[in-house]
C-alpha cells in the first residue's frame, strides 16, 4: 500500500500531505464533479429537475438514487468486503462547506481502501460526504421500503486502476460509494462529538476547519458491515455519471436531534440555510438490487416435473453462477416475478397439468367399467 497517497488532483503516488488540503479548498466533492460549485443546487431553476438541460447523464436510465423494495432483491452471499486502513486515525483531517454539502478530506501514512464483496478490484478513498434534510422524517437519498432516513453519509472511493477519481469517471465501474443512513436517537453520539463541534466554524460556505483529534472512518460508521444492498448507479449530483458501485449498508448510524440538526445550520453560496441537500430517486428500470446476507440462499424450482438431484451445497462465493442448494443447482429467477411468502405460493402450470393428467387416469377406467355394466 502506498504510503501517504495523494492520487487524485496531483496524479502522483507520493506527495506532500498538503495535496488533500488542496482537494479540499478547490474542488467540489474532491475532484468527483467538474461542475462549477454555482451551476446546480437543490431548489428552483438550479435545482434536480434541471440538472438534466446541462448535463445529460443527469437523464440517464441507471441514476441515483433509488427506492429500494427489500421484496423485490435477490439476496446473495458475496465474498467478504476487505476493508483496509479504517482503524487508522489520520494525521491530519479537515472539515468543508463547499456550498452543497459538508465533506472530509485526509491526509494520512495508510490510505483507506475497500475491495471484495461485489467489487473487482481495490478501491481508495477519497472523500466523505452527507445529506440531510430540514426535519428527521427525510433527509437521505435512498430509500428503503419507501422510507426516508433524516440523514445518510456517502463515503467515496475511486479504483486504483485508475489512479484518480477524475479519471475513474470515465470508466462504468469508477466510484463506490459505501452509503450510510442515519436514526435518531435520545443520546449524542459520542463519536461525531468533534464533527459537530466543528460545523460551527464552517457554517458559511467555503470555510474549512481542522479536527484537534483526527477519527479514523471506523469511527464514523456503523458496525454491521455484512448485511448490505448493492446496485450500479450513478453520482447523485452533476455530472450524474453512471460510474458508481453502491453499498447501501442495512445498519444505521444513531445520532441525536441535537447532532442532525447542527447540519441544518450550515449555509449554502447565496447564505441562505442549507437545509435539504438530497436528490429524489430515480426509476429502477431494468436493474437488479442485490441484497448480502449470511443466509443460505436455497432456491426450490416448483414448475420440475421429478425432484432434483441432491447437490453440494451453497456457493457463497461466485454472484455470476446459481446458487446449489440441498436440493441441486438451478437457475435463479427474476426476483420481480417471485411471489414473497408472506402472500403465500401459487400453483405452478405444470403442477395443474399434472394433476390433471393423473385424473383423467383415474376416471377414464371408471367410465369404463360404468358403460359396461349398464350393457
Amino acid at each position: 500500500m502506498a504510503t501517504r497517497s495523494c492520487r487524485g488532483s496531483c496524479g502522483t503516488r507520493s506527495c506532500s500531505g498538503g495535496c488533500f488540503m488542496l482537494i479540499a479548498s478547490i474542488l467540489v466533492l474532491s475532484v468527483l464533479s467538474p461542475a462549477r460549485t454555482q451551476d446546480f443546487g437543490y431548489d428552483g431553476a438550479k435545482g434536480p429537475s434541471h440538472w438534466g438541460e446541462q448535463y445529460n447523464s443527469c437523464t440517464g436510465k441507471h441514476q441515483s438514487p433509488i427506492n429500494i423494495n427489500s421484496l423485490d432483491v435477490k439476496k446473495v452471499n458475496l465474498p467478504p468486503l476487505v476493508f483496509q486502513g479504517f482503524d487508522v486515525a489520520p494525521k491530519e483531517t479537515n472539515l468543508t462547506n463547499n456550498g452543497h454539502t459538508v465533506f472530509v478530506t485526509m491526509d494520512s501514512e495508510v490510505t483507506p481502501t475497500v475491495s471484495g464483496g461485489p467489487l473487482n478490484g481495490v478501491y481508495e478513498y477519497s472523500q466523505l460526504h452527507f445529506h440531510w434534510g430540514d426535519n428527521d422524517t427525510f433527509g437521505s437519498e435512498d430509500m428503503i421500503d419507501n422510507h426516508r432516513f433524516p440523514m445518510e453519509l456517502h463515503i467515496v472511493f475511486f479504483k486504483q486502476d485508475y489512479q484518480n477519481a477524475r479519471t475513474a469517471l470515465n470508466y462504468p465501474d469508477g466510484l463506490t460509494v459505501l452509503a450510510f443512513f442515519f436514526e435518531i436517537a435520545p443520546d449524542d453520539n459520542p463519536m461525531y462529538g468533534e464533527f459537530i463541534e466543528l460545523l460551527g466554524n464552517v457554517t458559511e460556505s467555503h470555510l474549512s476547519a481542522r479536527f484537534d483529534v483526527p477519527p479514523s472512518l471506523k469511527e464514523l460508521i456503523a458496525d454491521d458491515l455484512l448485511h448490505y444492498y448493492t446496485y450500479d448507479g450513478s453520482l447523485t449530483t452533476p455530472p450524474c455519471s453512471e460510474v458508481v458501485t453502491w453499498i447501501d449498508f442495512k445498519e444505521p448510524i444513531l445520532l441525536s436531534h441535537a447532532q442532525v440538526q447542527a447540519f441544518r445550520a450550515l449555509k449554502d453560496e447565496d447564505g441562505h440555510p442549507l437545509t435539504h441537500n438530497f436528490r429524489p430517486v430515480q426509476p429502477l428500470g431494468d436493474r437488479v438490487v442485490l441484497f448480502n446476507t449470511d443466509e443460505m440462499i436455497k432456491q426450490v424450482d416448483l414448475d420440475a416435473d421429478v425432484p432434483p438431484e441432491v447437490g453440494e451445497g451453497v456457493d457463497t462465493n461466485k454472484l455470476d453462477t446459481p446458487a446449489k442448494s440441498d436440493a441441486g443447482s438451478l437457475p435463479a429467477k427474476d426476483p420481480s416475478s417471485r411471489k414473497h411468502p408472506r402472500n403465500g405460493a401459487t400453483v405452478p402450470v405444470a403442477s395443474r397439468w399434472s394433476l390433471l393428467t393423473a385424473a383423467m387416469v383415474l376416471l377414464v377406467p371408471l367410465m369404463f367399467y360404468s358403460t359396461i355394466a349398464k350393457c
